[in-house]
This record gives structure tokens, C-alpha cells and sequence, in this order.
């Protein structure tokens, strides 16, 4: 940890579940984004969230190009739900 910045040197599935989307959409900030590429490197669970992700709203913006942003924000959100469902019904 660098006591200065108050960022962890990591972070886990569930931080990065939650920065995902504006990751994918170059909205983090250069050391985060590292740190970030680091986790999705080491953790094979979220590496294969990113990648969904990014094709369905890869997929979006070419079929749907008029579609509000909105729309991708709501979007990973319902990701975000189905996977905190998912995570409550298998248990620690």
C-alpha cells in the first residue's frame, strides 16, 4: 500500500466488480487502471466478466449506436446484481 495515495497495491473481485464498466471505457485513472489489469490478469472469474462485458457493449455500440449511455451504465449494474445473486446462492 502506498500510505500517500491510500490505494492498495491490489484489489479484490468485488472492488473491481464495481469499477469494471468505466475501466472498460478508459475512465480510471492510469494507477488504478494498472492495478486493475493486474487483478483481471490474476483472476480468471472477472478476467471472464471483462470480456463479456466488453463484447456485449462492444456489440451495443455497433448495432445500437444511437443508444443512450444510460443504457450501458444500467447494463452493468444488472451484471453487477446477477453476479451478487450468483455469489449469494454458492456460498463462501
Amino acid at each position: 500500500m502506498d500510505p500517500s495515495s491510500g490505494q492498495t497495491d491490489r484489489l479484490g473481485c468485488r472492488q473491481v466488480r464495481k469499477v469494471l464498466q468505466a475501466f472498460l471505457d478508459g475512465e480510471i485513472d492510469p494507477r488504478r487502471g494498472e492495478i486493475i489489469a493486474a487483478h483481471l490478469e490474476s483472476c480468471s472469474r472477472c478476467r471472464v466478466e471483462a470480456d463479456t462485458l466488453h463484447r456485449v457493449i462492444a456489440e451495443l455500440r455497433q448495432r445500437r449506436p444511437d443508444l443512450d449511455l444510460d443504457a450501458y451504465t444500467r447494463l452493468s449494474a444488472t451484471i453487477d446484481r446477477l453476479i451478487s445473486e450468483t455469489e449469494r446462492h454458492e456460498g463462501p
